[in-house]
């Protein structure tokens, strides 16, 4: 078992939740539905701050029963889960049973999953002859593979209801490109052609989209890209904010006849 595997299961022991009775799921015979009801369930991983955060406020702000995953700061997933009456749930979402494990729970304690976010991801600035096989790997493994595992474990019991939206967040880079940043930017290219394949594959029960924000006020942001002289490259001249992606994510969940969609709102950055 891979060391950094070991380490997230450690972190996660003990903060089982109590289960309860799932509602029943959706009727196999009903014609396909791809738009959540209000009052569904919505899990979306890396919710403890940022944009995840700001995610899950804005679907519990609409009715929606939130899953809040988080891995390392299990006081803030708490806190989040709290306020907005949800529950929250720590899992690697670059361990795969860990993935199916946090699916399972979520829809024997909650409910059917209607919406999932994949949020989770790490960003490191790092010149390509300091990246290590290691840095290489993580990055791929939580930024792509998080997704991918999500999507794999949510997909049977979606296609089963004929009712199911996820929603990858990419990055405005992913378009672009950037320098110091290559295994960030390739998990996130290849991030958008995943949501692109699977809108293919899982439709007409499924929708897939992807959402790839511009430079966000988020803890992941370095110091060097919150200074004017960054700013000042922004036709918009700010770096956006958190609940301005949210309000991205949720409008691509939500909308009925949208799949394998890229939204990127960055200010004005691409035009550059």
């Amino acid at each position: 078992m891979d060391s950094d595997v070991r380490r997230s299961r450690s972190l996660c022991r003990g903060t089982r939740s109590a289960a309860r009775r799932s509602p029943a799921a959706a009727s196999s015979d009903a014609e396909p539905s791809v738009t959540a009801t209000r009052d569904s369930v919505a899990l979306v991983t890396g919710a403890s701050g940022g944009i995840g955060r700001a995610t899950a406020e804005r679907l519990a702000g609409a009715g929606y029963r939130l899953a809040i995953n988080y891995l390392t700061n299990r006081a803030a997933g708490e806190s989040v889960a709290t306020a907005l009456g949800g529950r929250a749930y720590c899992a690697d979402v670059s361990d795969p049973a860990a993935v199916e494990e946090l699916v399972a729970r979520v829809e024997t304690e909650l409910g059917p999953i209607a919406i999932a976010v994949s949020n989770a991801g790490v960003y490191q600035r790092v010149a390509l002859e300091d990246v290590t096989d290691e840095h290489w790997r993580r990055t791929l493994r939580i930024n792509l593979g998080g997704a991918f595992h999500l999507t794999r474990a949510v997909a049977p019991g979606m296609r089963r209801r004929r009712q199911g939206s996820i929603v990858f967040v990419a990055s405005e880079l992913a378009l672009v490109g950037s320098d110091r940043a290559s295994p960030y930017v390739a998990a996130k290219a290849a991030l958008i052609g995943l949501g692109r394949s699977l809108a293919r594959e899982l439709a007409p029960e499924i929708r897939v989209n992807v959402v790839a924000p511009g430079p966000v006020d988020t803890p992941l942001l370095p110091d060097s890209e919150r200074g004017p002289a960054y700013t000042a490259a922004i036709p918009l001249r700010r770096i956006g904010r958190p609940e301005e992606i949210a309000s991205a994510i949720v409008h691509m969940a939500e909308a009925p006849w949208t799949t394998g969609a890229v939204y990127s709102p960055n200010g004005g950055v691409v035009i550059q």
